[in-house]
């Protein structure tokens, strides 16, 4: 796809994007890049479109990955749904009322989607940024959003595991969080219009394996959270096509503009995906 500035010459922000099938028979991924001008740009039906929004909030931009939850039905169109939900959702800064405003757009698909265990769901990352790089990122699912600052890269995001909340409920030691995150089989627990399995505790405070309309999103746990983005910063937004592939996973350093880094990723995670890959940038100039 092309790269998306609203002013070449001097851009608030560089935004660049792409999704491949990899090895897979569909493409299931899709993202939303919204320009500071309100002109968008996602996949209909496994192909590009692009518009415009009329009241976009001016000089703001948004990325956002959705991956369809393999081996369900309708993967595809559940992770199309999300993304033309999101493309209705005003500009968002408040983690609270984003955190209700997915929680609303989730329980409107789980009313549309819904078919048991093997009802469709999509991943969802994102990230609203205002001119003056405050970003409000949220996850649910896995995949990730990564922060390089001074060339060093973060991740971000933290994976919706079983793994994942167990720690957070304190029912495994730290030691055997970190020897987790080395394992590569973690499968998520929680998905946008699929709902949850074994993360919600019930009245009892038993957590069942049971699928579960709701979703678990802990603001205190950053699933939603705030951070700055500085100049020189990129933001890079990936589905987990690229790194469940690899054994171990670690961004390359920046060599060269958004776009440029952001095609090399997507060619070096083709040559070991086992899914489809989809990749958002952003850079701060």
């Amino acid at each position: 796809m092309d790269t998306i500035t609203e002013n070449p010459t001097n851009p608030t922000y560089q935004l660049y994007a792409d999704s491949q099938c990899g090895p897979r028979a569909e493409n299931q991924d899709n993202y939303l890049i919204i320009n500071t001008e309100g002109h968008y740009q996602h996949l209909q039906n496994e192909a590009i479109t692009t518009g415009q929004l009329k009241n976009w909030q001016a000089d703001s931009v948004r990325l956002v990955i959705a991956d369809g939850m393999g081996g369900h039905n309708n993967g595809r169109q559940a992770s199309e749904a999300v993304i033309l939900a999101l493309l209705q959702l005003p500009f968002q800064n408040n983690p609270e009322q984003l955190r209700a405003e997915l929680i609303k757009i989730h329980n409107q698909l789980f009313a549309r989607f819904h078919q048991g265990a093997k009802t469709p769901g999509s991943t969802l990352v994102m990230a609203d940024i205002d001119p003056n790089g405050q970003a409000l990122i949220a996850n649910i699912g896995d995949s990730r959003a990564y922060l390089s600052q001074q060339h060093n890269w973060k991740q971000l995001t933290k994976d919706h595991t079983v793994l994942e909340f167990a720690y957070r409920d304190q029912e495994i030691s730290a030691d055997e969080y970190r020897k987790g995150l080395l394992v590569n089989t973690n499968r998520i627990v929680q998905a946008m219009s699929f709902g949850s399995s074994g993360i919600i505790p019930n009245s009892e405070g038993i957590k069942t394996p049971q699928h579960l309309p709701d979703l678990r999103i802990d603001l205190d746990a950053d699933d939603i959270f705030t951070l700055q983005i500085k100049t020189g910063d990129v933001l890079m937004l990936a589905s987990d096509g690229l790194w469940s592939g690899a054994e171990k996973y670690t961004p390359d350093k920046i060599n060269s503009g958004v776009e440029q880094y952001i095609k090399q990723q997507m060619e070096n995670g083709l040559k070991t995906a086992r899914d489809n890959i989809t990749l958002c940038g952003l850079a701060k100039p």
